[in-house]
Protein backbone atom coordinates (compact mmCIF):
# COMPACT_ATOMS: atom_id res chain seq x y z
CA UNK A 1 0.00 0.00 0.00
CA UNK A 2 2.72 1.98 0.73
CA UNK A 3 4.89 1.48 -1.85
CA UNK A 4 1.75 2.44 -4.46
CA UNK A 5 0.95 5.48 -2.75
CA UNK A 6 4.82 6.16 -2.71
CA UNK A 7 4.63 5.25 -6.60
CA UNK A 8 1.77 7.12 -7.40
CA UNK A 9 3.07 10.51 -5.46
CA UNK A 10 5.75 10.39 -7.71
CA UNK A 11 3.87 9.84 -10.78
CA UNK A 12 2.20 12.71 -9.71
CA UNK A 13 5.20 14.39 -9.59
CA UNK A 14 6.77 13.71 -12.74
CA UNK A 15 3.59 14.68 -14.63
CA UNK A 16 3.60 18.31 -13.08
CA UNK A 17 7.24 18.54 -13.49
CA UNK A 18 6.77 18.14 -17.26
CA UNK A 19 3.53 19.37 -17.66
CA UNK A 20 3.50 22.80 -15.66
CA UNK A 21 0.35 25.02 -15.41
CA UNK A 22 -0.36 26.50 -18.73
CA UNK A 23 -0.36 30.47 -18.60
CA UNK A 24 -2.81 32.97 -18.66
CA UNK A 25 -3.95 34.03 -21.04
CA UNK A 26 -3.04 38.14 -22.14
CA UNK A 27 -4.99 40.90 -23.93
CA UNK A 28 -3.02 40.56 -27.01
CA UNK A 29 -0.13 39.06 -28.86
CA UNK A 30 1.86 39.50 -31.70
CA UNK A 31 1.79 36.33 -33.32
CA UNK A 32 -0.89 33.09 -33.01
CA UNK A 33 0.33 29.75 -33.44
CA UNK A 34 -1.97 27.66 -35.29
CA UNK A 35 -0.71 24.17 -34.60
CA UNK A 36 -1.55 21.58 -37.82
CA UNK A 37 -3.02 18.52 -38.23
CA UNK A 38 -4.00 16.15 -40.91
CA UNK A 39 -6.52 16.63 -43.28
CA UNK A 40 -8.30 13.38 -44.74
CA UNK A 41 -7.43 11.12 -46.87
CA UNK A 42 -9.17 12.93 -49.96
CA UNK A 43 -8.11 15.98 -49.07
CA UNK A 44 -11.39 17.11 -46.99
CA UNK A 45 -10.97 18.66 -44.41
CA UNK A 46 -11.00 17.33 -40.65
CA UNK A 47 -12.88 18.06 -37.63
CA UNK A 48 -10.16 18.76 -35.72
CA UNK A 49 -8.45 21.43 -38.33
CA UNK A 50 -12.18 23.18 -39.02
CA UNK A 51 -11.99 23.84 -35.43
CA UNK A 52 -8.73 24.95 -35.46
CA UNK A 53 -9.21 27.21 -38.13
CA UNK A 54 -12.16 28.25 -36.43
CA UNK A 55 -10.96 29.20 -33.42
CA UNK A 56 -7.70 31.13 -35.00
CA UNK A 57 -10.28 33.01 -37.03
CA UNK A 58 -12.57 33.55 -33.53
CA UNK A 59 -9.62 35.15 -31.71
CA UNK A 60 -8.41 37.02 -34.54
CA UNK A 61 -11.71 38.91 -34.66
CA UNK A 62 -11.51 39.30 -30.97
CA UNK A 63 -8.36 41.40 -31.67
CA UNK A 64 -6.02 38.57 -29.49
CA UNK A 65 -3.14 38.88 -32.43
CA UNK A 66 -1.79 40.52 -35.00
CA UNK A 67 -0.22 37.43 -37.44
CA UNK A 68 -1.19 34.25 -37.89
CA UNK A 69 1.99 31.36 -38.70
CA UNK A 70 -0.48 28.19 -39.58
CA UNK A 71 2.28 25.15 -39.22
CA UNK A 72 1.83 21.55 -40.70
CA UNK A 73 3.65 19.55 -43.40
CA UNK A 74 2.25 16.65 -45.22
CA UNK A 75 2.64 13.72 -42.32
CA UNK A 76 -0.05 11.24 -42.85
CA UNK A 77 -0.99 11.92 -46.57
CA UNK A 78 -0.05 14.49 -49.39
CA UNK A 79 -1.76 17.14 -47.97
CA UNK A 80 0.01 19.77 -46.57
CA UNK A 81 -1.50 20.75 -43.08
CA UNK A 82 -0.53 24.18 -43.42
CA UNK A 83 -1.44 25.02 -47.43
CA UNK A 84 -5.10 23.45 -46.32
CA UNK A 85 -5.99 25.48 -43.38
CA UNK A 86 -4.78 28.66 -44.73
CA UNK A 87 -7.19 27.90 -47.79
CA UNK A 88 -10.06 27.23 -45.07
CA UNK A 89 -9.23 30.77 -43.34
CA UNK A 90 -8.52 32.85 -46.40
CA UNK A 91 -11.66 31.51 -48.02
CA UNK A 92 -13.67 32.47 -44.12
CA UNK A 93 -12.51 36.25 -43.83
CA UNK A 94 -8.31 38.05 -44.35
CA UNK A 95 -5.52 37.48 -41.73
CA UNK A 96 -1.80 38.23 -42.28
CA UNK A 97 -0.60 34.93 -42.71
CA UNK A 98 2.55 33.19 -42.44
CA UNK A 99 3.11 29.53 -44.04
CA UNK A 100 5.49 27.31 -41.80
CA UNK A 101 4.95 24.15 -44.18
CA UNK A 102 7.84 21.78 -42.73
CA UNK A 103 6.78 20.73 -39.60
CA UNK A 104 6.61 17.22 -38.85
CA UNK A 105 5.49 17.22 -35.10
CA UNK A 106 4.66 19.52 -32.46
CA UNK A 107 8.25 19.86 -31.49
CA UNK A 108 9.02 21.13 -34.73
CA UNK A 109 5.83 23.46 -35.10
CA UNK A 110 7.76 25.31 -32.45
CA UNK A 111 11.11 24.88 -33.16
CA UNK A 112 10.31 26.19 -37.09
CA UNK A 113 7.85 29.00 -36.07
CA UNK A 114 10.61 30.44 -33.74
CA UNK A 115 12.25 31.93 -36.73
CA UNK A 116 9.16 34.20 -37.58
CA UNK A 117 8.18 34.69 -33.74
CA UNK A 118 11.81 35.26 -32.30
CA UNK A 119 11.41 36.85 -28.90
CA UNK A 120 7.96 38.03 -29.44
CA UNK A 121 5.14 36.68 -27.56
CA UNK A 122 3.05 34.27 -29.21
CA UNK A 123 -1.05 32.57 -28.54
CA UNK A 124 -0.98 29.09 -29.06
CA UNK A 125 -3.92 28.00 -30.94
CA UNK A 126 -5.11 24.15 -30.63
CA UNK A 127 -6.96 21.28 -29.11
CA UNK A 128 -8.06 21.37 -24.98
CA UNK A 129 -6.55 17.67 -25.26
CA UNK A 130 -3.43 18.82 -27.18
CA UNK A 131 -3.18 21.78 -25.20
CA UNK A 132 -0.96 21.20 -21.82
CA UNK A 133 1.93 19.01 -23.98
CA UNK A 134 1.79 21.57 -26.73
CA UNK A 135 2.46 24.78 -23.77
CA UNK A 136 5.53 22.28 -22.46
CA UNK A 137 7.09 22.75 -25.55
CA UNK A 138 6.19 25.95 -26.23
CA UNK A 139 8.25 27.12 -22.97
CA UNK A 140 11.31 25.97 -24.20
CA UNK A 141 10.98 28.07 -27.45
CA UNK A 142 9.30 30.96 -26.08
CA UNK A 143 9.09 32.87 -23.23
CA UNK A 144 5.73 35.19 -23.44
CA UNK A 145 3.37 32.89 -24.95
CA UNK A 146 -0.70 31.83 -24.27
CA UNK A 147 -2.90 29.57 -25.51
CA UNK A 148 -6.22 28.95 -26.79
CA UNK A 149 -8.12 25.73 -27.34
CA UNK A 150 -11.52 24.26 -28.25
CA UNK A 151 -13.14 21.90 -26.73
CA UNK A 152 -11.87 18.38 -27.99
CA UNK A 153 -13.06 15.01 -26.01
CA UNK A 154 -13.27 12.27 -28.54
CA UNK A 155 -11.59 9.52 -26.61
CA UNK A 156 -9.37 8.77 -30.05
CA UNK A 157 -8.04 11.80 -29.36
CA UNK A 158 -7.51 11.52 -25.54
CA UNK A 159 -5.78 8.41 -25.99
CA UNK A 160 -3.44 9.75 -28.82
CA UNK A 161 -2.51 12.22 -26.90
CA UNK A 162 -1.83 10.29 -23.61
CA UNK A 163 0.57 8.10 -25.66
CA UNK A 164 2.30 11.30 -26.65
CA UNK A 165 3.06 12.58 -23.35
CA UNK A 166 4.11 9.53 -22.25
CA UNK A 167 6.29 9.69 -25.35
CA UNK A 168 7.25 13.45 -24.54
CA UNK A 169 8.48 12.68 -20.83
CA UNK A 170 10.28 9.96 -22.18
CA UNK A 171 11.96 12.18 -25.06
CA UNK A 172 12.76 14.52 -21.91
CA UNK A 173 14.33 12.68 -19.29
CA UNK A 174 16.64 11.35 -22.32
CA UNK A 175 17.52 14.81 -22.94
CA UNK A 176 18.24 15.34 -19.70
CA UNK A 177 20.53 12.28 -18.90
CA UNK A 178 22.45 13.27 -22.35
CA UNK A 179 21.35 9.79 -24.11
CA UNK A 180 19.11 12.13 -26.64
Amino acid sequence: MIVSICILIFLVCLYIYFFPRIPKRKKHYAYALLLGCPAHDDGTMSSSQIKRCNLAIDMYKKGLYDTLIISGSNVKNEYVEAKVMHNYITNKTKIPTILETHARNTFENFKLSKEYIQEQDVLILTSQTHAKRACAIAKQFFSDYGCSWFKDLKMKHILREIISRIIYIKIEIQKKIGRY
